[in-house]
């Protein structure tokens, strides 16, 4: 229970969903980018505060696609995101 109010414990399905929130309203209008950069940005969030040495590369990913999202290259924005979902297991290991 404490891992959980702490935050040492990854909650890799909620970063996922994040994730994928981020991917599909990222440029809608009317508010996409701005729900959408704090979907992407509290998943990397999450991850530099769990295990910032395991998650470096994917932490690296959603850094840059927060910023190509911001500069409105919303599929470069997209393709990053994907990628990093690419090494973000849908459960942390047992």
């Amino acid at each position: 229970m404490a891992d959980q109010l702490t935050g040492t414990t990854p909650r890799l399905p909620w970063v996922r969903d994040q994730l994928q929130i981020a991917l599909d309203i990222l440029d809608n209008p009317g508010g996409g980018l701005v729900f959408g950069y704090q979907a992407l940005g509290q998943a990397r969030a999450h991850l530099a505060e769990t295990d910032p040495r395991r998650w470096e590369d994917a932490i690296h990913k959603l850094d840059e696609a927060e910023r190509q999202a911001v500069w409105r290259n919303y599929e470069r924005a997209r393709q990053l995101i994907r990628e990093a979902l690419a090494t973000i297991p849908e459960r942390a290991p047992a």
